[in-house]
């Protein structure tokens, strides 16, 4: 403990206990156990718990830099997100540098701005009841924390401004769920817990439930790296309080029980400690509370908001809640101030996106608010339309330069999409839009990886069909034909092509025509019917041609090259792949013309012209990594593995194995070509009689990995040029490399000791650093005596001089 002399004469007080966990001394002053067991004296009213700590030390130091820059700090984030907890760890962390000690105050319970002074007064020491405020306060060097400011933002604000301007020593750290907007405000918007596990550690969310279920079982036998505990900590989106309510669940359910429960989470999860505030004892009070500060307007919005999935552009929020611009974007950046929205950083357009724990809760009070069904139904039939048409849209744009920027934006708006799909399907109205859409998709489906997923929305668009009686879209049915074709499933692809062809010719529909008729081709090519191949395929382009539709000539031209090249004319499916890349070049597009490549690397591999063939297939895996098209990224795999087979029998067999995973998962190898298949399994006998047993097994296992990492390590494996950057060439004799200046005995120092050099050889006296780094006196007198003895020094002075001589290698300006 420290010496009773060394406690201050005003701070001294004969009401210490000297057993109790926590010391409580009068004025709020307190004694707290060191790690060490001795006991360490804190002036101010800060309760500390540390395990209230848990994965926040990245945090913790954030914000400590953040305070070095400016002497007010502001939490903001989502109620339940741990601001208080954050605060409370951070103020703990830089307590010894205030020698008037930390003072929390909770305007939680308060109604009233003018109540705030009153609060503050009655907290800090000296007498409240003279003089101002900031004549209470004085020179003292003090943190002021204050708590849940949400409500009161607008009056706490101005008032902490002034006191930073008449009070040099006061610092102030601030919670709310929205900034203060007050000059010199330093704000940070505190994350919920990380989700992924490092190695074979838990997950910041993980590590708090298992410390919360532990706390109230110390024998529990929940296996916390379960996959179900990952599941919970993901459903409840790594909020601190929503995974601290579902811990004390654990005393009666199990763990599959409460993430199921979780459909219901706002009656689940509460029964909180009673010694919170009311608005922290379950989840529910806790968003009512966000929901209570919201104007009405602002709560329309964000029940409105509640029909999204994942994150929303700007103007598809401003669309669907059927709000003018300028109006629309006020209430927008209110949310995100509120912390109720968040801005999703991205290269393009603003996005914006909600916890699913605030959405689900927007969509509760939507459903208790609306007293018109028909208000919910029309939210949800505007997002659905909305979607829909950026679908539409999408396919429309696809043959073109954009073909990057539009995979990348569906990328973003695939959960909305989803969603929307599954509105319009439910709905008779809406249902052949919804097919027509699905339709419209097929370059997501069919060149960016989601086969299996195309697969299932064209089996849910004909059921729901089927259910309303309403006839199928041509275009709906040539795609599904072609996704059935493409997974093996001929006669289901024969029986969808044919429908589509009869329904355009009904229609007089010539440009779905073509599309059914060139896939029926293919069907044909695929039975060795050969003659009623070539026909078809000349009948689809001419139609095409005659249309105007670029894409689909420059498709047919290919697909015809590739059945072309798999029957041995070559020649033949050069020139097709000649005449289709032509048409991509004119439009700027790039996904047709991966697959002119693709064909091409094919052929010269056929013919035995090996080189030539990786060339070819390099350039091709650049244009499938620019479009995302994870087929043909493979199908390019597949062929630079068996050109290299004799060279690099090792790579080869590595790549076959990270593709094979890939057909496993797709359903059919190399999309059920035999004469594709063939080719794979001669590489695959050569390999087998070129590598040992132990060599084929351990170029398996890596190449297993290699496919779990995806398409695009799968490239960068098989390429050399697609892999990391080359190492920098080492500098010749008559361009000496330079060396950077050896920092020689200060590598010795700590992190901490380093930066207390550098401002040592700066000038600055030991209080000055102090107060520059949040530290207390005594422990940069500590860290410059260990500098002096660590580096053989007996001077200030000496360190200035050590320091400026390493000045450039510490980045010392």
């Amino acid at each position: 403990m420290i010496p009773h002399h060394q406690i201050p004469e005003w701070s001294r007080s004969p009401e210490v206990v000297y057993d109790a966990p926590v010391f409580v001394m009068s004025a709020g002053h307190r004694l707290f156990p060191r790690e060490d067991g001795g006991r360490m004296y804190v002036r101010g009213n800060l309760p500390v718990d540390v395990t209230t700590f848990v994965g926040r030390g990245t945090e913790v130091r954030e914000v400590r830099r953040l305070m070095r820059q400016s002497r007010m700090v502001t939490l903001i984030g989502v109620g339940g997100v741990g601001k208080s907890r954050l605060a409370r760890a951070v103020a703990a962390d830089i307590r010894r540098a205030f020698d008037a000690g930390v003072w929390l105050v909770d305007l939680s319970p308060l109604t009233s701005p003018d109540l705030i002074e009153s609060a503050i007064r009655d907290v800090l020491p000296g007498a409240p009841s003279t003089g101002t405020l900031w004549e209470q306060i004085g020179q003292r060097a003090l943190l002021l924390q204050l708590d849940n400011c949400d409500h009161l933002a607008h009056a706490v604000g101005p008032m902490i401004t002034e006191l930073l301007l008449r009070c040099p020593g006061l610092r102030a750290l601030i919670t709310s769920r929205s900034a203060l907007g007050v000059s010199g405000e330093q704000v940070y918007d505190v994350p919920p817990l990380g989700l992924c596990a490092t190695g074979s550690s838990l997950s910041e969310a993980a590590t708090l439930f298992r410390d919360r279920v532990r706390s109230l079982d110390s024998n529990t036998s929940i296996d916390f790296t379960a996959p179900e505990v990952v599941e919970l900590c993901r459903r409840l989106d790594g909020l601190p309080l929503a995974i601290e309510l579902a811990a004390l669940r654990t005393r009666a359910l199990s763990i599959t029980e409460i993430v199921s429960g979780l459909q219901a989470r706002f009656d689940l999860l509460d029964g909180g400690p009673c010694d919170l505030p009311p608005h922290h004892q379950s989840l529910r009070a806790l968003l009512k509370w966000s929901w209570d500060q919201c104007s009405s307007e602002e709560q329309r919005l964000w029940s409105g908001l509640a029909v999204f999935s994942g994150s929303a552009s700007l103007d598809a929020v401003l669309a669907v809640a059927d709000l003018g611009r300028q109006k629309g974007i006020r209430l927008v950046e209110s949310l995100v101030q509120r912390s109720v929205l968040h801005h999703v950083q991205t290269d393009g357009p603003s996005r914006y996106r909600m916890l699913d724990t605030v959405r689900e809760f927007g969509a509760l009070m939507l459903q208790d608010s609306a007293t018109d069904p028909a208000t919910v139904e029309n939210l949800r039939v505007r997002h659905s339309t909305c979607y829909l048409e950026l679908a539409n849209q999408a396919g429309a744009d696809w043959f073109g330069p954009d073909q990057h920027s539009i995979s990348t934006h569906l990328k973003a708006e695939i959960a909305n999409i989803r969603t929307a799909l599954e509105t319009a399907l439910a709905d008779q109205h809406h249902c052949e839009q919804a097919a027509r859409a699905i339709a419209s998709l097929w370059f997501y489906w069919v060149g960016c990886g989601h086969i299996d997923e195309g697969r299932l929305w064209c089996d849910k668009a004909v059921v729901a069909l089927g259910r309303f009686s309403l006839p199928f879209p041509s275009q709906f049915l040539w795609v599904r034909g072609w996704i059935q074709l493409i997974t093996g499933d001929t006669d289901s692809a024969q029986r969808s092509l044919a429908a589509s062809l009869e329904t355009a010719d009904r229609e007089d529909d010539t440009r779905n025509a073509a599309y059914a008729q060139a896939f029926l081709a293919a069907l044909h090519g695929f039975a060795g019917d050969y003659a009623a191949f070539g026909s078809g395929y000349y009948k689809a382009i001419v139609s095409a041609r005659a249309s105007g539709d670029s894409l689909a000539a420059a498709m047919f031209l290919v697909h015809q090259a590739e059945i072309r090249s798999l029957i041995g004319e070559h020649q033949i499916a050069l020139r097709l792949c000649e005449q289709s890349a032509e048409l991509c070049q004119a439009h700027g597009d790039r996904w047709c013309l991966c697959y002119t490549l693709w064909v091409r690397a094919l052929c010269h591999y056929v013919t035995g012209q090996t080189k030539t063939a990786r060339e070819l297939a390099l350039d091709a895996a650049r244009l499938a990594l620019m479009v995302d098209d994870h087929l043909a990224a493979v199908l390019v795999a597949e062929v630079a593995a068996w050109s290299m087979a004799e060279e690099d029998p090792t790579r080869a067999a590595m790549l076959l194995a990270a593709t094979e995973l890939y057909w496993r998962l797709s359903g059919k190898v190399l999309l059920g070509f035999d004469r594709l298949i063939g080719h794979r399994d001669a590489s695959l006998a050569t390999l087998a009689h070129t590598l040992t047993s132990a060599e084929c097994d351990e170029a398996a296992a890596a190449g297993q990995r290699l496919g779990d990492a995806g398409v695009r390590e799968i490239l960068a494996a098989a390429f050399d040029e697609l892999g990391p950057s080359s190492p920098q060439p080492v500098a010749t004799s008559d361009e000496p490399e330079t060396h950077k200046p050896d920092k020689g005995v200060l590598d010795i120092l700590s992190a901490r000791e380093l930066e207390v050099a550098i401002l040592v050889s700066e000038g600055k006296t030991n209080p000055q650093i102090a107060r520059e780094l949040i530290l207390g006196r005594r422990t940069v007198d500590t860290h410059v005596s260990n500098i002096l003895a660590k580096c053989g020094l007996r001077r200030r002075t000496e360190i200035a001089v050590l320091v400026s001589s390493t000045s450039d290698s510490l980045g010392v300006s």
